[in-house]
């Protein structure tokens, strides 16, 4: 049967209403944009920050330009001006906006940052019921505080003064204030204690939790360990603070085997790949090498870790370093195949990011029996951070190696090398990867071993004792920048750090 016109247009007219009536019910749904949600599970929220914590300080940028290199770890093949203290300003400005706020990873693919962490904190003391569903809310709060503490002392380690009591305000403080490193210090004092006492092991971990899906006994025990390494790091300046710290850290429980080592687990596959593996075997770059510095400590001490940490060269089979801090010319004169490469484990897609590691715990642990904070024997503390290096990097037993002379704890201390040289040499091994830890104790303990760029230095007298602050800090904060320099000293590389008195 034919429809005539009225018919269609009533039928138009009832859709139409239908239509506006639907959108006014459902307006709000409508107009949302789902790749934008308003509200986000915090369990999402904590996934991605602890992945763009470590993404972005686990990569070509940060974690090798300027961490691997600054600890002398890795040299670079071309493209020399970092490994000679000349940082490029979009990595400077790029990094410190990543760090805090998150942002896009070397990958393409957007992270989170310590405002995703505050973020979980903020909503869990706000309305705990809501995200009780994520797990417990102390314990959600607990787990960020602690890495916030983790990445905030990386940050103030690596330019000193920083925004820290009013930073992560997003648009309501575009200006923050940089706090003193002293205060930093204490605050993350503070903080992790105030972490540590929120854990309640009973009730259920943070949902999206990639380091220890959710248990909290091993989370104390990062904390803790976390605990005495911001202690210790600040423990020439208030010795009995840090002394405390690490014996309430000891008595709470630290980490007491690879097992408890603070790891974030890439799977191997895009996107969730080591962006070494990408920046190498994805992106096409091979822009560093096994450092000298580094290569020629190993082989003095017949250091099986070597065949760990790199590959020999192509050519001869040996391993052979590049020199560190080269000119430019000359880095890109040598050929690749004549000296040491990264590992086939290093490079690989799914080596995992370390956050904190049982080693580390036990050369700190090592140092407070030294510097008398705690009883034990510091040359057993010693040896099991050497044997747990050994055991997580797959280097077999370490017995031979720790009774030879250039290694055994004894005979070092005999010989007039001071706890400092001795802990600090074989820590900065063992920090391998971790470059900006082993900068911070190359600063700290004063051990030697480091050398000055084979080109000369483009920025400063010596390795440098910090990072310039990003040029966009002075134009966008000027302010707060203008007064961090005024206490702190100098914007360069060769003004100290409040807890670096040697």
């Amino acid at each position: 049967m034919k429809a005539n016109k009225k018919t269609i247009w009533a039928l138009v007219a009832l859709t139409v209403v239908g239509s506006l009536s639907s959108c006014t019910k459902n307006f709000d749904s409508i107009n949302t944009d789902p790749n934008n949600p308003t509200e986000v599970p915090t369990s999402y929220l904590l996934t991605g920050a602890q992945k763009g914590l470590m993404d972005n300080t686990w990569d070509a940028f940060w974690g090798a330009q300027v961490g691997n290199q600054l600890a002398q770890y890795w040299a670079s093949n071309q493209y020399a001006s970092e490994s000679r203290y000349q940082f490029r300003t979009g990595v400077t400005n790029g990094y410190w906006g990543l760090l805090y706020a998150g942002g896009s990873n070397d990958a393409g693919y957007q992270v989170g940052g310590l405002k995703e962490l505050q973020d979980i904190i903020d909503l869990c003391e706000a309305t705990p019921d809501k995200y009780a569903q994520y797990g417990d809310p102390n314990n959600q709060i607990a787990v960020a505080t602690t890495l916030k503490c983790w990445a905030m002392q990386m940050i103030t380690d690596t330019w000193g003064d920083v925004p820290y009591s009013e930073a992560l305000g997003g648009v309501a403080n575009t200006q923050p204030k940089y706090d003193s490193q002293r205060e930093i210090y204490l605050g993350l004092m503070s903080d992790i204690n105030q972490a540590i006492s929120l854990i309640n092991e009973s009730e259920s971990g943070p949902q999206g939790d990639i380091i220890y899906s959710g248990d909290m006994s091993a989370w104390r025990r990062f904390a803790n360990s976390l605990k005495m390494r911001i202690a210790m790091r600040m423990a020439d300046r208030e010795p009995a603070m840090a002394a405390t710290a690490i014996q309430e850290a000891v008595t709470d429980g630290v980490m007491q085997s690879n097992a408890d080592n603070a790891l974030f687990h890439y799977l191997g596959a895009e996107p969730n790949f080591s962006l070494y593996y990408f920046n190498y075997a994805m992106d096409g770059r091979n822009d560093y090498a096994a450092s000298n510095v580094m290569v020629d400590v190993l082989a003095a001490l017949n250091d099986p870790r070597m065949s760990e940490y790199y590959a020999p060269a192509a050519s001869s089979g040996e391993f052979v370093g590049e020199i560190y801090g080269q000119t430019d010319a000359d880095a890109a004169s040598t050929p690749d195949e004549d000296v040491s490469q990264r590992s086939e484990k290093v490079l690989s897609a799914d080596l995992p990011g370390i956050y904190m590691d049982y080693a580390e715990t036990c050369f700190i642990l090592a140092e407070a029996v030294k510097r008398g904070m705690i009883g034990g024997d510091a040359a057993e503390y010693y040896n099991n951070g050497i044997s747990a290096s050994f055991e997580y990097w797959g280097a077999g037993d370490a017995s031979s190696y720790i009774s030879q002379p250039t290694v055994d704890y004894a005979t070092l201390e005999a010989n007039g090398d001071s706890y400092k040289q001795i802990i600090g040499k074989q820590k900065w091994i063992a920090l391998y990867m971790q470059g900006l830890q082993g900068w911070a104790e190359y600063r700290r303990l004063d051990f030697g071993i480091l050398q000055l760029p084979a080109g000369g230095s483009l920025d400063g007298a010596g390795i440098p004792f910090r990072m310039r602050y990003p040029i966009d800090e002075q134009t966008l904060n000027g302010g707060s920048y203008s007064n961090a320099v005024s206490n702190q000293g100098p914007d360069t590389h060769d003004t100290r750090l409040w807890w670096d008195v040697n």
